[in-house]
């Protein structure tokens, strides 16, 4: 437990001086964009590739190849459970998909790669990176076109992650050791996608006054939901279907804050980012208490 501790109090400290930088110098806000494309372009695609490069082998697909089907069920389940819900709680159309994407998709990436990674070993950050491949699609494709408001095309399929998510399972698979130089490029790269990701965070949720964020009842809702109902849900599942090599990954996946890029494809498509920062906000807050719980349970 006082390592799940520590290595959480070091990645919201990294969160809290994005926030600190931001509400200091407002203008710092406005670079929030270089550092999603740097970690959704380089830095997050160099640790996915490193990782499958080295731990993607036959005998890995051979034996985790079902971590896929049950990703898919979990997802399917979210998408249909949050679509349901989110009509019953807001009769605005952009307010639904905003809460659908919330409850669908957790901060399994930015956040959930670095614990992993610190937690469980490169072989943990394998195992939640494989698990997520049908969470990376829908984001990308109908995540997307939901918050931006443009209609879903298959070409979002392709971008740096599935590129960097199929190049990883070649070169795994063949068995073709990179250059000692290139080993170095990624080990480095890789290194800055746990720090940066977290100062994005800080800087995302300092976008608007603190008081904007608390004074909205369906949030609550919403952040309980994600933080404590749905990773309920999904230890539930796993352990009365006798699935343990899939429980840690789903777990981890599923108690994870709502997901970022929910404010930045608002941003993209012009849409009102208040209520996705306000989840943000809220969910990543409250994870200070219901994470420790949940990783503390993990096997």
């Amino acid at each position: 437990m006082a390592t799940v501790v520590q290595q959480l109090l070091v990645l919201y400290i990294f969160i809290f001086l994005g926030w600190f930088f931001g509400k200091r110098k407002p203008a710092l806000t406005k670079q929030g964009g270089l550092l999603s494309f740097l970690l959704v372009n380089l830095f997050l695609p160099a640790k996915v590739f490193r990782t499958f490069s080295r731990y993607c082998t036959p005998e890995y697909l051979q034996q985790h190849g079902g971590m896929l089907l049950a990703s898919c069920c979990f997802l399917l389940s979210f998408i249909v459970g949050s679509k349901l819900l989110a009509k019953r709680l807001t009769p605005k159309h952009h307010e639904q998909n905003v809460y659908h994407y919330s409850m669908t998709i957790s901060n399994y990436a930015y956040m959930g790669y670095s614990l992993a990674e610190v937690l469980f070993g490169e072989m943990g950050l394998m195992n939640l990176i494989f698990f997520c491949i049908p969470f990376a699609l829908y984001t990308n494709t109908f995540g997307f076109a939901a918050l931006t408001g443009q209609g879903t095309s298959l070409k979002r399929l392709v971008n740096t992650m599935s590129v960097a998510i199929v190049a990883g399972v070649a070169f795994g698979l063949s068995g073709v050791v990179l250059p000692g130089v290139f080993n170095d490029v990624l080990a480095s790269a890789s290194a800055c996608a746990g720090p940066l990701s977290m100062v994005f965070g800080g800087l995302t949720l300092a976008v608007f006054p603190l008081k904007e964020m608390f004074n909205h009842k369906v949030s609550y809702l919403i952040a309980a939901i994600r933080l404590l109902c749905i990773p309920a849900l999904v230890w539930g599942v796993c352990t009365l279907l006798r699935l343990p090599h899939i429980l840690p990954s789903a777990v981890l996946m599923a108690c994870m804050p709502c997901g970022l890029n929910a404010v930045a494809f608002c941003s993209l498509g012009g849409q009102d980012c208040k209520g996705a920062v306000r989840l943000a906000m809220l969910t990543h807050l409250g994870s200070l208490l219901t994470l420790p719980f949940w990783l503390s349970i993990l096997p």
